[in-house]
């Protein structure tokens, strides 16, 4: 007899849904389309139900993979809360799409050829980043070869390496990880997503010549960049801001939108490389100042969330209302 959990990852597969959401206490629901949605008639889910199923939910927080549950691998993000747990479930794909697959713009191809710095991939939660910069770095990895080292904590894609020389660390300590590869004269690191501790070592990794890839979670570039530099501490934040302004190289922004019609999601982004203006942005802290020096960078390889948006509306493939949702300026969306 299946339990009421693994009877809600099967609903999630059928309905081709994005994320299933168990929240203890409470009915479960799905992400569909960007909408987070309550699963009808399903019932609520007891207190000690993700221990008993998942089994492995140690701390406070965490991430994990789990599986196979109803012939699926899952990605699974837990906390702690007052009221009981919540775990995030996501299906994980067997192999990442490549690169020139995902309806990136032309001129994001451009990014395989960066021989150092911080590559940021960012967006809201289920937004395809994640399978973007996987996708990513196996096209750098097939495209040279590098030595890399994959410290990511969930291997949520089996990502082909070609003849490239990559070890796959699942230590915890991913400051010394990082220490260690540079003298090992690592050329790549892949971190997945980018934990507020491990900011400042991966910066001070790009610093040293590496490329670093990593994402990160927001919703749009000034979001992201704020994240990156928020510390406590102001000698941290200093310090933040320098290194980012010196050695980030490029930052894309993703979201998933539903198409015109409902029957898929479709990608908008926001590409942005560093020049000396933007990095003088990060050193002062004057992040707002981004989007109109972007809007008019395109020369120089950029593209605008708002461009991006107008293009999938002109096209006919996403609705007004949703384009005017994601704009940053609404004015640019007519």
């Amino acid at each position: 007899m299946s339990s009421p959990i693994e009877d809600c990852l099967e609903y999630a597969l059928n309905a081709r849904a994005s994320e299933l959401i168990i929240v203890e206490g409470l009915s479960p629901a799905v992400r569909l389309n960007d909408k987070v949605c309550m699963i009808q008639d399903a019932p609520v889910i007891p207190f000690g139900s993700l221990d008993s199923f998942v089994k492995s939910l140690d701390g406070e927080s965490g991430v994990l993979c789990g599986g196979p549950w109803c012939g699926a691998n899952w990605r699974v993000r837990y906390s702690r809360e007052a009221f009981g747990k919540l775990a995030s479930f996501r299906p994980m794909m067997p192999e990442c799409p490549h690169f020139s697959e995902l309806g990136v713009p032309d001129v994001m191809m451009n990014l395989l050829g960066v021989s150092s710095g911080l590559v940021l991939f960012a967006g809201p939660p289920c937004s395809g980043k994640t399978t973007t910069a996987s996708s990513y770095v196996a096209a750098m990895c097939q495209n040279r070869i590098l030595r890399g080292v994959f410290l990511d904590s969930v291997e949520e894609f089996n990502i082909p390496t070609g003849d490239s020389l990559v070890i796959k660390s699942k230590s915890k300590d991913i400051t010394k990880e990082l220490k260690q590869g540079l003298l090992a004269g690592t050329d790549l690191f892949w971190l997945g997503d980018i934990d507020d501790e491990h900011i400042i070592p991966a910066l001070r990794a790009a610093e040293a010549g590496a490329i670093v890839v990593g994402c990160f979670n927001a919703g749009n570039s000034v979001g992201a960049l704020d994240a990156m530099v928020c510390f406590e501490s102001s000698k941290e934040m200093k310090i933040a801001k320098s290194l980012l302004a010196s050695n980030l190289k490029a930052l894309v922004i993703q979201h998933l939108i539903p198409s015109v019609d409902n029957s898929q999601m479709v990608s908008a982004w926001e590409l942005i490389y560093n020049n000396q203006n933007i990095s003088n942005l990060i050193r002062n802290g004057e992040h707002f100042k981004l989007p109109p020096i972007v809007a008019a960078s395109t020369t120089e390889g950029m593209v605008s969330m708002d461009h991006s948006l107008l293009a999938l509306l002109q096209a006919g493939v996403i609705s007004k209302k949703d384009a005017l949702k994601y704009a940053f300026d609404p004015s640019k969306i007519g």
